[in-house]
């Protein structure tokens, strides 16, 4: 089925919005990790690691953040040197490594999420606004 004109343009703006949101983000964002000396790459490791859920596998992580298993060693490696996470045995199978966040990570997991909250141009959006952008991301992300 073809596109409207309308459609069509109506697709180029959302797609300008989200190209702009996403560089006003990574701006602030960029602000905030240097308050922690955190890389981008670091940053995004950490904070897909969430303290109240399962450690996951390193390969989950790599899974998860879409890159290749060796990026997610050499970040943990890093990150692991900070004292932030540190690599334990799987608790069914030997052959794997999760990744956890130790008791210094997850005060710096709760400062920085704390920090990118507040700076985030999200916060004009009601709680019930932003569960419905996050639904609607997750749709589009999945297709």
């Amino acid at each position: 089925m073809a596109e409207t004109v309308d459609e069509a343009n109506q697709m180029m703006r959302l797609l300008r919005r989200l190209t702009s949101l996403t560089d006003a983000t990574l701006a602030v964002a960029g602000e905030v990790l240097a308050e922690f000396d955190l890389t981008v790459s670091a940053a995004s490791l950490l904070c897909a690691l969430d303290p109240s859920a399962e450690t996951p596998t390193m390969r989950d992580l790599s899974r998860q953040m879409r890159c290749d298993p060796s990026t997610i060693s050499l970040m943990a490696d890093k990150l692991d040197r900070s004292g932030l996470v540190e690599r334990r045995p799987h608790p069914t199978d030997g052959r794997k490594r999760t990744l956890a966040l130790t008791d210094r990570g997850v005060a710096v997991w709760a400062a920085l999420s704390r920090r990118l909250s507040e700076t985030s141009a999200l916060t004009v959006l009601s709680a019930e606004e932003r569960q419905t952008l996050e639904e609607l991301l997750t749709k589009a992300q999945s297709s």
